[in-house]
């Protein structure tokens, strides 16, 4: 099985240090991949992958949970089990009564700035059991020659390429999915800079930056990852 490599923009797997207030807003959209058969938490900072099990989203903290709970879940495939999922997520959610969700509570911790001896209190959270091994999406090869546009949509904020009939021919959520791309199509989405509101001005500078790299080191569908690849990031 073939599987991306890892990202230049993925979220740090690390204890998080946060206000409780702070953890709402930074999931942007999230969905279920039936290709990968994944579910996909797209946030400001990068993409992570969750296991279809209740016991993976139990590693979010309950504010993430509450902010997954106030979006539609983008379920393309109509997957069943998705569905059930995220159903028990808006309930338990949007109510803050958990019985089947056990998600974590968080560790109120205090902390000293050294320097003024300032002390501020937060909540200390463990790393979400998210996949590292991520299947590589199956993409198209030369297929934008009729391209008009690509864009971050408002909405998602995944990147969707138009045609000339103002048709969407692909849409996708992770930036890195753009290694998969042939290499005459890169440099199509190269020509056409993409294009994003103010408000996703980092999701679009995303795109462009793992755009870039390939572009730097060679990296498109068929090739091989450089041995310096780790020290684009």
């Amino acid at each position: 099985m073939k599987v991306l490599p890892k990202s230049p923009i993925q979220p740090a797997q690390k204890e998080k240090y946060v206000n409780k207030e702070q953890c709402i807003g930074k999931i942007i959209s999230w969905f279920y991949d039936g290709e990968s058969k994944l579910f996909v938490i797209k946030r400001s900072d990068g993409v992570q992958y969750l296991k279809p099990r209740i016991k993976y989203f139990n590693t979010l903290p309950r504010c993430e949970i509450n902010g997954l709970a106030s979006k539609p879940l983008i379920n393309r495939s109509k997957n069943g089990l998705a569905d059930v999922i995220a159903n028990l997520i808006k309930k338990e959610g949007s109510s803050g009564k958990y019985e089947r969700l056990k998600p974590q509570k968080g560790k109120r911790v205090k902390i000293t700035d050294p320097k003024t001896g300032k002390v501020t209190w937060r909540y200390k959270y463990r790393p979400v059991r998210a996949i590292h091994k991520i299947p590589l999406k199956n993409i198209p090869q030369d297929f934008l020659g009729n391209m008009k546009w690509w864009y971050v949509d408002v909405n998602t904020s995944e990147a969707r390429v138009e045609d000339k009939d103002n048709k969407v021919i692909v849409c996708f959520y992770d930036a890195m999915n753009l290694i998969n791309f042939s290499k005459k199509d890169q440099r199509t989405l190269r020509k056409n800079e993409i294009m994003y509101t103010d408000e996703w001005i980092e999701q679009g500078l995303q795109y462009k930056r793992v755009l870039e790299i390939c572009r730097r080191y060679g990296v498109h569908a068929g090739s091989r990852l450089p041995d310096n690849w780790k020290s684009s990031r």
